[in-house]
């Protein structure tokens, strides 16, 4: 039987209202797994959260946490118009003499370049075929030229294309007396010299080329010392240092080339790592207040960086065994702040026992609380285990969500059923009534008897 389209209107209930009345007394265990998938998304929001903020905690470590990061030097020029320069972990403070200046035997590495006699323009033939063979320093490679690439356009877009080029690079220029291809080695120095010829045909010989510029090494002089090089990138001269040679200097005139520890950098990494523990710390702290109260992996968490701060390394090699010798202290809110006149005087006086402290392998705060902040984050760790498990709940919540709304479809439909029969047979009641109630008025004697 088709349900009625307007339920109640035969009878005069409220077939729908007492429906949704019915059917809100039924949904009230789907509201509170609603409720409890809620409460466990949140939660999910939470590790997240306090993933990140360890994240963020791991990252400002990374200045602190090893040896090699912790030893930050910077080198400077005295006059770096002649030469910049950069300083690594490995190099050692110090003070070098540079002299590049023009003397007449020091000079600017540079590229060997060559030029061709000219042609009349770029696309036409030169005249000549044959396989050309290019050598740089001693490595070479061939290109064909035959009538397709015959021109001063073909064979630059062949040496361009080789795929074994031995690294010269092909250009075509043009200049007032006609069109040239002009070639240039990849590399600066001496031995990175380009020169052809032919294997067969005679392309090479077509092109006649020249020297434009001759490919040179840079030379200058150390404390005393003649350096060469093939590039005025120079590197391995002095450990740990780059050289950039830009230009001789003025005849007769010496540069200063100064290394040391670049303390302002460390400082600066040691008050990220102070700024990220607060901030990893209010985290916590905002968490266990809220969605995370009482958690337990909040909990060990927390008492995980407490024991790291308590526990000061052993066998260091050092006075140094608590950061509050370095300026880092604890307020009384639990914030940690920073003491630069203290940690600066320290760098100073004991850089590498300030190291120690923090970056010692197994031993240091920063390592150990870095190695601490890899396990949390860890596939497999203790936060991601946790959220594997809340996913798993929410999962099977989920599971029990589509059934329990499959099963409130189906109760739906037997209430409404059961009231839409209701209500045909209370209309088919309430229609008799009047139908008996008519046939009764029209009996003789109905009027009279009723008069009395």
């Amino acid at each position: 039987m088709a349900a009625i389209s307007s339920p109640g209107l035969g009878s005069g209930l409220d077939v729908n209202g007492i429906i949704g009345a019915l059917m809100a007394v039924e949904r009230q265990p789907l509201n509170a797994l609603n409720e409890r998938k809620t409460g466990l998304s949140e939660d999910l929001s939470a590790y997240g959260r306090l993933k990140s903020g360890i994240a963020d905690f791991q990252s400002a470590m990374s200045g602190l946490g090893s040896l090699d990061k912790f030893s930050i030097n910077s080198a400077t020029s005295s006059n770096e118009s002649v030469f910049t320069t950069t300083a690594s972990s490995t190099a050692v403070p110090g003070s070098y003499s540079i002299d590049f200046s023009d003397n007449g035997t020091h000079q600017l590495a540079q590229a060997h370049k060559l030029t061709s006699v000219d042609f009349a323009d770029t696309s036409s033939s030169i005249g000549a075929t044959g396989t050309l063979r290019l050598d740089v320093g001693g490595s070479s490679f061939d290109v064909v030229i035959d009538g397709t690439n015959d021109s001063l356009d073909g064979i630059k877009n062949a040496i361009n294309t080789a795929t074994d080029n031995t690294g010269v690079t092909a250009t075509v220029i043009n200049v007032d007396t006609g069109s040239r291809l002009l070639l240039t080695s990849t590399q600066t120095g001496a031995a990175s010299s380009v020169s052809l010829s032919d294997v067969s045909g005679t392309v090479a010989t077509t092109l006649a080329t020249s020297t434009v510029t001759a490919g040179q090494d840079a030379i200058f002089s150390l404390d005393g010392n003649t350096v060469t090089s093939a590039s005025n990138t120079v590197t391995g001269v002095i450990e740990g240092i780059t050289l950039e040679l830009n230009a001789l200097g003025t005849a007769g005139s010496t540069e200063t080339l100064s290394v040391a520890r670049d303390n302002t950098a460390v400082q600066e990494n040691v008050q990220a790592f102070v700024d990220a523990y607060n901030d990893l710390r209010g985290t916590i702290g905002y968490l266990s207040k809220g969605d995370l109260q009482g958690d337990n992996t909040l909990i060990s968490i927390e008492s995980q960086l407490r024991n790291i701060f308590n526990t000061p390394p052993t066998g260091l090699g050092t006075g140094l065994q608590f950061l509050s010798e370095v300026g880092i202290k604890t307020e009384r809110t639990g914030d940690l702040s920073l003491d630069t006149a203290l940690l600066s005087q320290q760098l100073s006086d004991d850089f590498s026992g300030v190291a120690q402290l923090f970056a010692n392998d197994n031993q240091g705060y920063a390592f150990r609380l870095e190695a601490l902040a890899k396990d949390q984050l860890a596939i497999d760790g203790i936060i991601d285990t946790r959220e594997d498990g809340i996913n798993a709940r929410i999962g099977r919540i989920d599971d029990q969500i589509d059934n329990y709304e499959y099963r409130l479809t189906l109760t739906e439909a037997r209430y409404r059923a059961q009231f839409t029969a209701l209500d045909g047979m209370l209309a088919s009641m309430q229609s008799t009534s009047s139908f008996l109630s008519q046939q009764l008025g029209a009996l003789p004697g109905a009027g009279a008897s009723t008069t009395g």
